[in-house]
Parts: C-alpha cells; structure tokens; sequence
C-alpha cells in the first residue's frame, strides 16, 4: 500500500510565519550562500510539422521542461515560426557541487565532474508507481552495449517480453549503463528519446543516447552521486531574488511556499521578497528562474519576470 499523498498548499502559509522566523533566528548553523543563476535565455522557432516534443529534442531539452515553459503553445500543433522559450537558465540545487548531482523533480543531472560549472543533462525518470531513488552513491558498474535482462515484475506486466533483450535499436536502456551504487537502478540511454523529461521509467534514469555516451566516457566508476528531492530553488543574479519551482511530481513536499519562506527567513531575505511573486512563481512552477526581490543594497527592479 502507498503511503498518503501529504496535502499541497497554493498559498504562502502566512500563519506560520512566526514560527519559521523564530527557528530562523534560533538556527545553530549558518545558512548555506544563494546559489548564482547560471545560463542565459534562449529560444527556438517552431519548423513545419514540429511537436513541442521534435522542440525538446533537437535541443536536447526535457520534454515537461519545453512544455511547461511555453503554456500558452499548442504542445501537438504549434504555429510554424512561434517562438518556443527554452530551459536554458538554472539554479543549481543545494547540497555539495561534486560528482554527479541529480534533483529529481526538475528531471536534470548536474554534472560537476569537469569543472566548478556544471553541464545539465535533461532525464526521464520513474513514474508514481516505480518513483527514482534518493540518497547518496557512488557509480557502480558500467557496461557499453548493456543486454536488457527483463525484471520479473515488468514480464508480469507486459508478458509478450523476452527474458533478456540484446543490444540493438529494440533496447530499452540505449548503448551505455552506469550502475547507481549497488542498487538495480542505472543511469542510461533510452531506445526512446521522447521520453526524456517525463515520468516514463521503472525508477532508472534515462538520457539522451549521444548525451549519455558523452557522459559515460568521463565519469569513472566511484564517481559520487546524489540524488535529491528539491522542488523550489532560490538564487541571485544582479542584485535579484530568484526562485525556480518545479513540480511535486511525487507528491512528497508538504507546503513548497512554507519551505521557502523558511529558506529566506534563515538568509534573512523574506522581507526583501515581493509575496505575492514568491506565490506566483511557486504555484506556476515553470521551473525556469523569477526574480521575486531585491537583496539588500541592489535597485529595486520589477519581480515576478524570468532571469536575463
């Protein structure tokens, strides 16, 4: 049986602001810096016959990511020549810039393996009833040309499946697989590239063929990795407050608006911050960043518009 979903809440838990200012103040650690905003704005035009889907691919973007950016486009029939606004600008998650750095619902690997600056990587990960680990690994085995070996539990499902599937364009984890840990999980290609950034796996994570052999020729086994669960950011760029939101694709985070508060009230920033932005911006999820406010001592600027 699954646990209880945990309720969402739309609006910035105001009553509870007492609380958090006073756990702020009372906080025995410093709170950990904004982390920059890192990329730049871009764009694509929509060609003849294009699904947000061709979009998201020939920039090798996820697929929720292109879609949820650009509301207001037909995601199966767009207008040739419309202008698709692209995931191209980021706030790196919290926690330790090393190895490799997954947030799962954002649907991105971070990859600081070669430098303090990472590369993004857009995912497929597990659905609601197979959901991507969390925790802390390191690379275990990695195998080029990997043989699918079906689990059980998925011949239960789709029965017309062989034991094992060779490797070929029929396989499903692509030409390369590193192993996550010890676990049966991997991070690995996909025989399906429309299946990057969605919830379409049995709990592995999927890239990009030609982005995950990039990515397997230069992270050696032992390599860390960190999967985390980070559905609300909070950086800076020129003096501004930013927050990028995602989905609560699992349904694991109680109040994001009350985190968030939180979050800013130990940096000593929530009275820096437009509410009603930080609202917006949490309920759209866009994931893409918003300035929301001004940190101390920068021009006040209009909040609630994306980073540029």
């Amino acid at each position: 049986m699954r646990p209880p979903r945990p309720p969402r809440s739309p609006r910035l838990s105001l009553a509870a602001l007492p609380l958090l200012l006073a756990a702020a103040a009372s906080a025995q650690d410093p709170p950990e810096p904004l982390r920059p905003v890192l990329g730049e704005p871009s764009s694509d035009l929509v060609q003849t016959d294009d699904t947000l889907l061709d979009v998201a691919h020939r920039q090798r973007l996820g697929f929720d990511a292109v879609t949820r950016l650009n509301p207001h486009l037909d995601v199966w029939i767009p207008e040739p020549g419309e202008v698709v606004r692209l995931p191209t600008q980021f706030i790196p998650p919290d926690g330790p810039e090393r190895g490799l750095v997954i947030n799962v619902p954002e649907m991105r690997l971070y990859d600081y393996t070669q430098g303090p600056e990472p590369e993004l990587f857009a995912l497929g990960i597990g659905d609601e009833v197979d959901p991507t680990l969390q925790g802390e690994f390191r690379i275990g085995a990695k195998r080029r040309d990997p043989t699918w070996f079906v689990p059980e539990s998925i011949r239960a499902e789709r029965p017309d499946l062989p034991p094992a599937v060779p490797p070929g364009p029929e396989n499903p984890l692509g030409t390369r697989w590193m192993t996550i840990g010890s676990t049966s999980y991997g991070i690995h290609g996909t025989n399906n590239p429309w299946s990057i950034g969605r919830q379409a796996t049995h709990g592995c994570l999927r890239l990009y063929n030609d982005e995950m052999e990039r990515l397997y020729e230069r992270v050696p086994t032992r390599t860390p990795v960190r999967l985390g669960y980070q559905t609300v950011k909070i950086g800076q760029l020129r003096g501004g407050i930013y927050v990028e939101a995602h989905p609560d694709v699992y349904r694991r985070v109680a109040d994001a608006a009350a985190d968030a508060i939180q979050r800013l009230a130990e940096l000593g920033l929530l009275e820096r911050v437009d509410p009603a932005a930080l609202e917006r911006a949490i309920r759209e999820a866009r994931g893409a960043p918003v300035r929301v406010g001004a940190l101390p001592d920068a021009p006040d600027q209009p909040t609630s518009k994306p980073a540029s």
